[in-house]
């Protein structure tokens, strides 16, 4: 039994050896291994299908409380989350990192990922409703951690919570001004991880007198991302997250 959750994208953002290949839907997935218990894994494409030929480096084991339906939902948010913020990002405990849109799945994953490692964080999102579950989620989150994902004006609050220094770190979905918003609240050498596409498919001018303090941008796409040297062994797993 597998269940996959698919997404999609652009075939451009394919590797070029599936590219051309029918069938790409599919990342993440759930189901029973050869001998029977039940994992979790990562695909670069065609995860849905009954059989999936998958890396052991790739398959976590599904917790006993979790269903195979919820576990198909994990695998993606929480690679993106790492991948972006521990390998590209290089967070390090004490800075503060934002993350955009954290009531999502990616964002989720991204503020347990920064909280395992020490930092402060900082979300947006776009709703009361959100702000209280991300509360209720992270109880290490207060009222003054949150700012209006819907309002460019979110720099401002941000910026004053931080005595005017910024973030280390951003984690960005937003687009259009609120991206430029985004990269207006780096702090001296920080790193802009941007993992949505609408700009980038749009080509959309980025200010760059933002970079003047020696900040760095990436653009994080896990399809492309070097599947050889993703993770090393036994640094991702299910229990390093603490998921629950």
């Amino acid at each position: 039994m597998l269940a996959a959750v698919f997404r999609w994208c652009h075939l451009h953002l394919f590797p070029l050896d599936l590219a051309s290949q029918d069938c790409l839907l599919g990342m993440e997935f759930s189901g029973r291994d050869s001998c029977g218990q039940r994992v979790m894994g990562l695909l670069a494409a065609k995860g849905l299908a009954s059989v999936v030929d998958a890396r052991q480096d790739f398959l976590w084991p599904v917790p006993d409380d979790w269903s195979l339906e919820q576990a198909a939902t994990v695998p993606v948010a929480y690679s993106t989350a790492f991948y972006a913020l521990v390998v590209r990002g290089r967070i390090r405990a004490s800075e503060t990192v934002l993350v955009h849109s954290g009531s999502g799945a990616v964002g989720q994953a991204a503020i347990s990922v920064a909280l395992q490692r020490g930092c402060r964080v900082l979300a947006t999102v776009g709703s009361a409703t959100k702000r209280k579950y991300l509360r209720q989620r992270f109880p290490q989150l207060n009222d003054s951690c949150f700012a209006d994902s819907r309002d460019s004006n979110f720099w401002r609050t941000l910026r004053k919570l931080t005595r005017g220094r910024g973030v280390d770190v951003v984690l960005n979905s937003l687009a259009e001004d609120k991206l430029q918003s985004s990269v207006q609240l780096l702090a001296q050498h920080g790193r802009f991880l941007e993992i949505g596409k609408f700009d980038l498919s749009n080509n959309a001018p980025l200010g760059m007198v933002e970079f003047y303090d020696d900040n760095d941008t990436e653009y994080v796409y896990i399809v492309k991302c070097p599947w050889s040297s993703f993770f090393y062994p036994g640094h991702f797993n299910i229990d390093y997250f603490t998921l629950h």
